[in-house]
């Protein structure tokens, strides 16, 4: 705690991550020059088996993406391409589905149909949770040819986020957004066109890993980790890299007492989660014969930007007393609360049955990413006193996890899992990706990148 509340290290790795080796986007110079910096300082930290692994993705060169109304006026926007994006040119009638009700793709298919489909970052009214993909897959499934995501959030510009390989789409700022939304609702029907020039093709990236060995003859060890890769548009500097800090800050301060630290403790910083889990995909999939002796996986995405510093468990809520417990003997709030959720790097993890958890503040009221995926996520807006926070709070309960005796839950089974999935979404909302495969494979004359996307699902 003294040390941890007396450094600046985690700012300075920060500054290091964001304005040395910008966004760490796959297949950028900061990619790989970032994985060498942060295996360095593991290294210097005392971390043992510190460790790469290379592989192979599906990546993302930007190129210039435009969109202007062609009818009933002219106008043009500044727009970009969404990661995956495929190059093309379509113009057609403009489709405003605002926030995107899960209904709407069904009630409107025929409008949707061989037309750009417009949808907000906004939750629809009544839902909890509902990721940019899902609004793309079910637009792809209702017969989109091209795909707008507008900003919900004035202010910071056109938002980026990866979506599948199939049709053009681009992202749009909140105020030329609203400005179509008034000209279809002025108008009726407005004709746009957009085009795309992006390119996508087989790249590599990585992981960082290393591990603290623990004093007990036990093969069993806990896991914590953030992706490290940031949008090819900004810094990244809250999501992922304040994560990322803390991470190597957890490690720094736990390996100055592995001579209290029971289990091994293991640290993963991955790469390409942006564009589709990547490396917590390749992680898990070549340690599989490990999962058995991995009692916790703590993932800290975005860790360390302002608010609480809790829990949000993907199911598991027999660790509730347990983590109680923490809060009671480190005198501190964790709030928490169980979602079974995926679209970060612990989802590789619980789907093989591994027990985990997000840091993050379960008390804010999730109503979108603010200036996450802009180019305005940037090293100014990140606090010293909250990535502390984040290192201490997080260092603790992982340290308690690894100690602890007890440990009142073992991994499920794969029909417990799969059960806990249906129960937290709508059946359609889980079967949602294998049917855009099936609706791919029926397609004609997919575009040829579309072609290679679908050859590596």
């Amino acid at each position: 705690m003294s040390e941890i509340s007396t450094s600046s290290e985690t700012m300075e790795n920060l500054e290091i991550l964001c304005d040395v080796h910008g966004s760490r986007f796959p297949g950028t110079p900061g990619d790989l020059g970032s994985v060498k910096f942060m295996v360095e300082k593991l290294e210097s930290y005392g971390v043992e088996n510190v460790h790469t692994q290379t592989y192979e993705l599906w990546g993302f060169e930007r190129g210039h993406a435009t969109l202007e109304v062609v009818s009933p006026i002219k106008k043009e926007f500044d727009v970009i391409s969404l990661p995956g994006s495929i190059p093309g040119e379509i113009e057609t009638t403009l489709v405003d589905l605002g926030a995107g009700h899960p209904e709407s793709y069904t009630k409107r298919k025929s409008e949707i149909d061989g037309n750009i489909a417009m949808v907000s970052s906004k939750l629809p009214r009544g839902i909890p949770s509902m990721h940019r993909n899902e609004k793309f897959n079910r637009s792809v499934l209702a017969g989109a040819a091209g795909w707008i995501f507008m900003n919900h959030y004035p202010a910071y510009g056109p938002p980026t986020g990866g979506v599948s390989s199939i049709i053009p789409a681009i992202g749009i700022s909140y105020e030329d957004g609203t400005f179509l939304q008034r000209l279809v609702k002025r108008e009726g029907e407005v004709k746009i066109r957009i085009k795309t020039t992006d390119k996508n093709h087989p790249i590599e990236s990585y992981n960082v890993i290393g591990d603290i060995p623990g004093t007990m003859d036990t093969k069993e060890y806990v896991v914590t980790g953030s992706h490290y890769d940031g949008h090819d548009i900004s810094q990244g500097a809250h999501d992922p890299a304040s994560g990322v800090a803390v991470v190597m800050e957890m490690a720094r301060v736990i390996n100055m007492v592995k001579d209290k630290l029971k289990r091994r403790t293991r640290f993963v910083l991955f790469g390409a989660e942006e564009t589709g889990l990547y490396g917590s995909k390749h992680y898990v999939k070549t340690h599989l014969d490990e999962l058995d002796d991995c009692r916790f996986m703590l993932n800290l995405d975005a860790a360390g930007g302002a608010g609480n510093k809790g829990l949000i468990f993907t199911g598991y809520p027999e660790l509730y007393p347990l983590a109680e417990q923490w809060a009671e003997e480190m005198q501190i709030d964790i709030p928490m609360f169980s979602r079974v959720r995926g679209a970060s790097d612990h989802w590789p993890f619980f789907q093989n049955r591994v027990p985990t958890a997000n840091g993050g503040d379960p008390l804010a009221t999730y109503t979108g990413r603010g200036y996450g995926h802009t180019k305005f996520d940037t090293l100014d807006k990140i606090e010293l006193k909250y990535l502390r926070l984040a290192s201490a709070n997080y260092s603790r309960m992982l340290f308690r996890a690894a100690n602890e005796e007890n440990w009142p839950v073992k991994r499920k089974t794969q029909e417990e899992v799969d059960a806990m999935v249906k129960a937290s979404m709508p059946q359609d909302a889980v079967d949602l990706a294998g049917m855009v495969l099936d609706y791919v494979r029926a397609m004609d004359n997919p575009h040829p990148e579309t072609v290679a996307w679908l050859k590596r699902q």
